[in-house]
């Protein structure tokens, strides 16, 4: 594709390299009694768009390594996202996405210098599976998918994705593994020019590897609306209901569970604020498929030219396990940023962050983690 790209795209390649160091309480949130610990850390992040008159090509890739004082196995993440739009007429789209991604389940180093990552809903959501946290269990996480949109009128559109994502880990002893493969169709039509409204109607099939139990039909049929408040403020939100039907050793199980989402987020030159919410039925790679409930903050302001400070905030419950083994688990995750630049190119950073999960008759100690390094940043633009 690289080689294809028309002589007159524009193409934009800039990574960033990330050096650090830290201290860590408990940074697995492992079980019992933990002893803190220093560490070291490297992380790159390329990323390459290539943009031309009716395709747009980009591929966002990130690798971390985070090795410890004490006795800890290394800290190891690893991704690549792929993904390509391209307009078959001036009322149609097609859209395609690719995505991989392999960590250890419960560890809070997303919120420490990130590494920029396509974040797309187009692609099927990923649990955050924080029943495994403390188990030290590397996922890996196989994605694709297809997406064609069309414009009946100016003011009406329909859409229609598929999708399919495959859950491995590198020891699975006590987690299932698992492959999920949804479709969704989906109508909006523009009321003004700051609201829209829609409805959309989900379905997901859900396997488990070496088993039948667990494995699920869901339905999702939902309503959605947008609204655009201000210039640089706006609001959507949705609300549906999920059906799921799952084998158990006994024979099926149903279920029917509340789906909605909420975002509220406001921008301009000096600072970003977005406030989230959402509720879904999704398959876990423990007890089966579960409610997954989620609140979120995000928070940048600009200080001066080259001082900014951010805040992340996350909030997770794990509940209502269909197969009915396991009890709600909570998971709270936290992260305040300070940036300098010192030049265009070089950035010092320093980072707080908190972590801890909540269960009955589990002895966890939280995890309070500090960090500082710098950023470089290479690539252009041509």
């Amino acid at each position: 594709m690289l080689c294809a790209a028309p002589a007159m795209a524009e193409t934009e390649f800039v990574t960033d390299l990330s050096i650090g160091a830290g201290a860590s309480t408990n940074p697995y949130l492992e079980n019992g009694p933990v002893e803190s610990t220093a560490s070291a850390s490297i992380s790159v992040a390329p990323r390459l768009t290539i943009t031309e008159s009716t395709t747009t090509f980009n591929l966002r890739g990130f690798a971390r390594i985070e090795e410890y004082e004490r006795d800890f196995r290394s800290n190891n993440s690893f991704g690549v996202n792929g993904s390509v739009d391209h307009d078959l007429s001036e009322r149609t789209q097609l859209r395609g996405r690719l995505g991989y991604s392999g960590s250890i389940v419960g560890v809070n180093d997303a919120f420490f210098n990130p590494p920029d990552v396509i974040d797309d809903n187009f692609l099927p959501t990923i649990a955050d599976d924080i029943a495994l946290n403390g188990l030290n269990q590397r996922r890996h996480s196989f994605q694709g998918g297809l997406g064609l949109s069309h414009s009946l009128s100016e003011l009406d559109s329909v859409s229609f994705d598929v999708g399919a994502t495959a859950i491995r880990f590198a020891d699975s002893l006590l987690q299932d593994e698992f492959n999920a493969f949804n479709q969704n169709i989906g109508y909006s039509r523009v009321l003004s020019d700051r609201t829209s409204i829609g409805a959309s109607l989900g379905l997901s099939q859900v396997n488990y590897l070496g088993q039948r139990t667990g494995d699920s039909s869901i339905i999702s049929p939902s309503v959605n609306v947008s609204h655009q408040i201000s210039r640089d403020f706006d609001i959507s939100a949705s609300a549906g209901v999920s059906f799921a039907r799952s084998k158990n050793i006994l024979g099926t199980t149903k279920s029917t569970d509340l789906t909605a989402s909420f975002n509220l987020c406001r921008s301009n030159e000096n600072n970003d604020l977005c406030i989230g919410a959402s509720r879904q039925t999704l398959p876990t790679s423990f007890d089966g498929v579960r409610s997954q409930t989620s609140f979120n903050i995000s928070y940048r302001q600009q200080l001066n030219r080259d001082d900014s400070i951010s805040l992340n905030g996350n909030y997770s419950r794990s509940s209502n396990s269909i197969l009915g083994v396991s009890d709600d688990l909570d998971y709270l995750r936290t992260s305040v940023t300070f940036d300098h630049k010192f030049r265009e190119r070089f950035t010092g950073f320093v980072s707080f962050g908190y972590s801890d999960s909540y269960q009955d008759n589990i002895n966890r100690k939280a995890n309070t983690q500090v960090s500082i390094g710098i950023r470089l940043t290479f690539g252009n633009n041509r």
